[in-house]
């Protein structure tokens, strides 16, 4: 087994059988460790941890991708991928000797809401979480102050991007024709980034703001270099790297690869799209101003003319420090202002997720994203928070679901309040009632008392008679009273009983040896009812489904469910939700597993994702024998659309196993309580949320990358969740052969 090594300062450590964190014995290091249960990836986390200490982060990440292809929820390898993103290096710090992080991949989005950092959270055990939480808050505390540092910087027109020193730490040819290079461009009025001039008055462990900013201001990179290695070392690749990753993601920006003494063949495999300019061509300086200019505009001054002639320059001023004034004015309520100044991001990045979600802030009047779960009323189809809810990364975006589940849960439970206290208010005027009929009974019978001591015998006789008039009045009101205030506060009782007191309300008078006889007349009925449901219980455990109901529950198929593979699977309970002559449709009682509705987040159907896939294949041969897989119906599965978007859905398919529609789940149960489910002890193992149990639908939700599901209190949301959400559960439906 390979040593596994701090990845702080790379020595050797003793891990213990079975640890999840260990304490290094060189830099003294408390650190989390992976789940090192094969040599294979043991193997894999040893070399993507020296890329990752060598600063060589993206060879570290794909390593660490496939450790988490091989084993989704390696808590260790989704934090290894949070490291690299961010290229976080540790150094020792000169006073206290303790490794501290630092970026050298800084990012405008905080550590806290990254994907990989949340997924890190929710499958580590309790120390694990510990540690990274206190790792996570002390790289976002970097984060705020680079950003704080670099919002502060003027915009660049060219990044001159270059190795500075050999191996030796001679300098290099690199460096001077750089140097060379930056003269050039600085005389024809561009503002460049050069670290050598640069950076000159700036600290060594300052370096990332500056560079940071200048990624994002300037419009053109200039790669250049005289060996392959040279573009391959690991600061000068994590230069040219992220700035295109910013071109991938839409940015207007453009990067020049400059070579000289070596094959064009020889550059990075990255750069083969790019036209390369050779510097030791004639003319190459004039070319790559002119090319320069024309990436520009050509009527757009450079950063240094413009600066003297008018502020041109707001036009490639990154969108962050914008950003963040407008959060600045929503903590100061100032909405209109906000509001503007999202507009100027989205001006300059239209796909800018907080942006929109600053927007949506300024509209509900909150001056914070935590505010939005004390809503009094769903956000759900303000046009802000759509555009937010696209945009989004699957953290933000289950954020916000978990804020619009919060007011929907509040709405529930202040309309429950009102029906309660609407019930109680009912049930004490009833009492009221009650108690004045039973003190009128009083005063009459405290009345003949005092009559029959005074008067005479054909007096008392008379007044008997309406004693007994008075008395059997107000028998009769208390009987008609009573059974309401019954009705009211036991409205669950058996059908059998609620006849009896309707027969109390019409029949006041009627003898309660009869209204008793009525009532064993109308129970042995339900007995006899109970044995008929006992019979079909019995023949439905024997696959006879022919007396089956809609609401009845029957035994079909076997899967695991109580997560001890060791006693074997366990029969799986289906509810009838609907039936014809020939067949029946059923859907589990329960969530069976946890998966996602696909694989990977992009724009799928239910014809194409991989759910549907798995639930004709896998489950389908795992949950039926040969004989239960005969009687199951090959139905025809319409690709309903989704009823509040424009959602393309696919084609119609020909399916055993299935999921309900958006139609199909509001039509097929009553109400919201009856869509709620529980998942088995074996899904929630497999990761579907503890605290509800959502399932998923099969049609598509507000776009492509989303599918419609049912939240943990039943209700249909036919915006969706993202599809490659692995916490929702799974509730197969199918048609099975009388």
């Amino acid at each position: 087994m390979p040593v596994f090594r701090c990845k702080m300062c790379g020595g050797a450590l003793d891990v213990p059988p079975g640890a999840s964190i260990v304490q290094c014995g060189y830099c003294d290091s408390a650190q989390t460790l992976p789940r090192l249960d094969d040599e294979r990836r043991a193997n894999m986390y040893d070399r993507a941890s020296h890329y990752r200490r060598a600063n060589d982060f993206d060879k570290a990440l794909a390593i660490y991708e496939q450790v988490l292809n091989a084993d989704p929820s390696d808590a260790e390898a989704y934090w290894s991928l949070v490291l690299c993103r961010y290229g976080i290096e540790y150094v020792e710090d000169p006073q206290t000797h303790k490794r501290v992080p630092t970026i050298n991949r800084m990012q405008y989005g905080s550590i806290l809401a990254d994907p990989d950092y949340t997924s890190a959270i929710g499958h580590a055990d309790d120390a694990q979480r510990e540690l990274y939480k206190a790792e996570a808050a002390a790289i976002d505390a970097l984060q705020k102050g680079i950003l704080e540092i670099s919002g502060k910087e003027e915009p660049f027109d060219v990044f001159i991007c270059y190795k500075e020193t050999d191996e030796r730490g001679r300098r290099t040819p690199d460096s001077v024709l750089a140097t060379d290079l930056y003269h050039q461009l600085t005389q024809e009025g561009f503002k460049v980034f050069f670290s050598r001039i640069t950076l000159e008055d700036k600290l060594g462990s300052a370096y990332e703001p500056y560079i940071f900013a200048a990624l994002n201001s300037a419009r053109v990179m200039i790669a250049l270099g005289t060996r392959p290695e040279y573009f391959n070392a690991p600061w000068v690749k994590n230069e040219w790297s992220r700035f295109l990753a910013l071109i991938r993601s839409g940015k207007n920006k453009a990067l020049i690869p400059a070579y000289r003494d070596m094959d064009p063949y020889d550059l990075p495999e990255a750069f083969s799209h790019l036209q390369a300019q050779d510097m030791s061509k004639l003319g190459f300086m004039q070319d790559l101003i002119r090319g320069i200019k024309k990436i520009l505009g050509a009527s757009a001054a450079p950063a240094a003319k413009a600066a003297a002639a008018q502020p041109q320059v707001a036009a490639f001023q990154p969108a962050a420090p914008l950003l963040e004034r407008a959060f600045m004015f929503l903590e100061d309520g100032e909405w209109k202002k906000a509001d503007e100044f999202c507009e100027r991001v989205l001006n300059l990045e239209p796909r800018n997720a907080r942006a929109y979600l600053g927007k949506l802030l300024a509209e509900l009047k909150v001056t914070n994203l935590d505010e939005l779960k004390n809503c009094g009323d769903s956000f759900e189809n303000s046009n802000n928070y759509k555009k937010c809810r696209r945009f989004a990364d699957d953290s933000l975006a289950r954020r916000l679901e978990s804020y619009l589940q919060a007011i929907s849960n509040k709405k529930e439970i202040e309309q429950r309040q009102t029906m309660e206290r609407l019930a109680r208010l009912e049930r004490e005027r009833k009492k009221a009632e009650r108690n004045k009929v039973i003190k009128g009974i009083l005063i009459a019978v405290l009345l003949v008392c005092a009559l029959r001591a005074c008067s005479s015998y054909d007096s008392q006789e008379k007044v008997s008679r309406e004693e007994i008039s008075q008395a059997k009045t107000a028998q009769e009101k208390v009987s008609q009273a009573e059974p309401a205030e019954k009705r009211v506060a036991q409205s669950n009782e058996a059908v059998p009983q609620e006849k009896i007191v309707q027969e109390k309300m019409t029949q006041g008078k009627a003898s309660q040896e009869k209204i008793a006889q009525k009532k064993v007349s109308q129970e042995k009925p339900a007995e006899k009812k109970g044995v008929q449901s006992e019979k079909r219980k019995a023949g439905f455990r024997k696959g006879d489904f022919s007396g089956a109901a809609i609401g009845d529950v029957i035994p079909f198929g076997r899967y695991e469910q109580d997560n001890n593979a060791d006693n074997g699977k366990e029969p799986v309970e289906w509810v009838v939700l609907a039936r014809n002559d020939k067949r029946i449709l059923v859907i589990s009682r329960y969530g069976l597993d946890s998966k996602p509705y696909h694989t990977k987040h992009t724009s799928v159907t239910w014809e194409t994702c991989s759910l549907r896939q798995w639930l004709n294949t896998r489950f389908y041969r795992a949950a039926f024998s040969s004989a239960e897989q005969k009687r199951i119906f090959r139905a025809k599965v319409t690709a309903d659309k989704n009823p509040g978007y424009r959602t393309p859905s696919g084609n119609d398919t020909a399916d055993k196993v299935f999921l309900l529609s958006i139609q199909e789940a509001e039509k097929l149960f009553g109400s919201n309580s009856a869509r709620q489910c529980r998942a088995t002890a074996y899904a929630r193992a497999q990761g579907a949320y503890t605290a509800g149990f959502p399932w998923w639908l099969r049609s598509p939700g507000d776009s492509g990358y989303n599918a419609a599901g049912v939240d943990t209190l039943g209700g249909v949301r036919s915006f969706g969740f993202s599809v490659n959400n692995v916490s929702f559960a799974v509730r197969p439906a199918l048609w099975i052969n009388l």
